[in-house]
């Protein structure tokens, strides 16, 4: 390796983790794909939120487990909700837009997702971000006075391609409730 690569190396990794500020011109772009990923998913577009996923996303959501602070960090590493892939997320997606059988859907549930407290940092990777936000899903059907509720962490990581477009290639959801209930089981968060 020369003496420029490892300087470039060098430079790359004392970069990665640094916080965007919220004036960086990339912490502006980044909003606005969450925000336009959100409106998406609440307005029930999901084939087109998948155009926002790269081809190699991740999207997992390990299941909560109570724990004493001394016996970990309170999720199970074995286990999950999800651990979908872009193939899974395009089914589980045909689902809900294609099956007149998926009850859960139909009349369709009415969710409004709430993303708040976004932070950016550089990752080791030019071109990817790691967007921290948090996350509270109302969720509604039929004529009930009453919310489902779930909050949630999000840890994603955003690329974006020469042109400059964002996309999600990865996102883990560390969600507060260690019991999810069925009204969950296929909204994406």
């Amino acid at each position: 390796m020369t003496m420029v690569e490892t300087a470039t190396k060098a430079d790359t990794a004392m970069r990665a983790g640094t916080r965007v500020k919220a004036s960086d011109p990339v912490y502006g772009d980044i909003l606005d794909f969450l925000i336009d990923e959100v409106a998406l998913l609440d307005d029930d577009r999901h084939v087109e939120w998948l155009d926002c996923l790269t081809d190699d996303i991740v999207y997992k959501m390990p299941v909560r487990k109570t724990v004493y602070r001394r016996d970990g960090d309170g999720f199970d590493g074995r286990n999950a909700h999800w651990h979908d892939n872009r193939q899974s997320l395009g089914l589980r997606v045909r689902r809900s837009v294609e099956l007149p059988s998926a009850y859960d859907r139909d009349p369709a549930p009415r969710i409004r997702r709430m993303v708040t407290n976004l932070a950016v940092r550089e990752t080791d990777t030019p071109g990817e971000y790691k967007a921290t936000t948090n996350l509270v899903l109302l969720r509604n059907r039929f004529d009930a006075a009453a919310y489902d509720m779930l909050s949630a962490k999000r840890e994603d990581i955003i690329r974006r391609d020469d042109g400059g477009t964002c996309k999600l290639a990865s996102r883990l959801i560390l969600v507060d409730q260690t019991a999810l209930g069925a009204v969950f089981i296929n909204v994406f968060m």
